[in-house]
């Protein structure tokens, strides 16, 4: 097996982290663990693994709201997660199963049994090939571009109607959702069907008539035409299910654990993305600019690769 992957260990019992964390270890891979589903999560945020080893039965946070969670987000439903558990009867398994566990390890269990599961699911999901990288790129690349623009345009409507330049706006309404502690609703007037909600340090935009929807990524000074690793992978979801535009790069996606990643530094390698920056005119205090530095842009390099439509 790789020894280059990364395991995230979460169980309430450290005995069980301490055996399982020396079984892996031995075998070469770097293991990381957690006591609860709350902790799962803050590391999960911090970085990704390539494998999740879980226990159901935890307090403050069990094991099937963090893989309902991990799931339903488009950042990390594609980690493959193998449920460590006492629970072993067989509605236990199929509902395991059935919230979307990749594998399924009852206790007590074996050494063989742990190295066997990771073999399986890490042969189910495998690392993108250099083949299959650059024949999508252009065609990621491309969606990085739509949803730079998208973001913008709305972005500028939205803060038209209010009289304010597009970086005000959007540190406005950041900061509303912050102050508040809770997302910060609304819509625009010239269209109504267009709503928008602050979330997290980005805006989501939907379109109640049409479907249309698409999630922002606010940027360094307020910029409006960046984008992160979620967001873009949200945005080809998301487009693929309204008009099946990346059906394909969608499905390699949803198929290798690191696809985003890799299509992310293949970009930046050539020039066609970089982080963004702004000029400091508007930037917030040191903590709030700390969380919008994970942004990218579309270069004028990568305006001139863009597929034509």
């Amino acid at each position: 097996m790789d020894p280059k992957k990364q395991i995230l260990v979460v169980d309430d019992e450290p005995d069980i982290i301490n055996i399982v964390s020396m079984m892996l270890e031995k075998e070469g891979f770097c293991v990381s663990s957690a006591n609860n589903g709350i902790e799962a999560m803050a590391s999960i945020k911090e970085s990704k693994p390539d494998v999740i080893i879980l226990d159901r039965n935890m307090p403050e946070m069990g094991g099937d709201e963090v893989m309902t969670r991990l799931k339903e987000s488009p950042d990390t439903s594609s980690i493959p997660i193998i449920l460590l558990t006492s629970l072993d009867k067989y509605e236990d398994v199929s509902g395991g199963y059935g919230m979307g566990a990749d594998g399924y390890i009852t206790k007590p269990f074996t050494h063989s049994q742990i190295s066997n599961g990771l073999r399986l699911v890490l042969t189910l999901r495998p690392n993108l090939s250099d083949e299959v990288l650059k024949a999508h790129a252009a065609e990621f690349l491309q969606a990085c571009y739509q949803l730079s623009n998208r973001s913008k345009e709305l972005a500028e409507n939205c803060a038209a109607q209010e009289g304010l330049p597009t970086s005000q706006w959007l540190f406005q309404g950041l900061e509303i959702r912050l102050k508040k502690e809770q997302n910060h609703f609304g819509n625009l007037k010239k269209s109504p069907d267009w709503m928008y909600v602050f979330r997290g340090w980005g805006v989501d935009f939907y379109n109640s008539k049409s479907g249309e929807q698409l999630s922002m990524a606010i940027g360094p000074d307020g910029r409006s035409d960046t984008f992160d690793e979620w967001r873009i992978q949200n945005y080809i979801e998301t487009e693929t299910q309204w008009r099946g535009q990346y059906s394909e790069l969608n499905s390699v996606i949803k198929n290798h654990s690191d696809a985003t990643e890799r299509f992310i530094e293949y970009l930046s390698s050539q020039g066609w993305i970089e982080r963004a920056k702004g000029a400091g005119s508007n930037s917030f205090n040191g903590a709030m600019d700390a969380q919008l530095e994970d942004r990218w842009v579309v270069t004028s390099a990568g305006v001139q690769a863009v597929p034509a439509t």
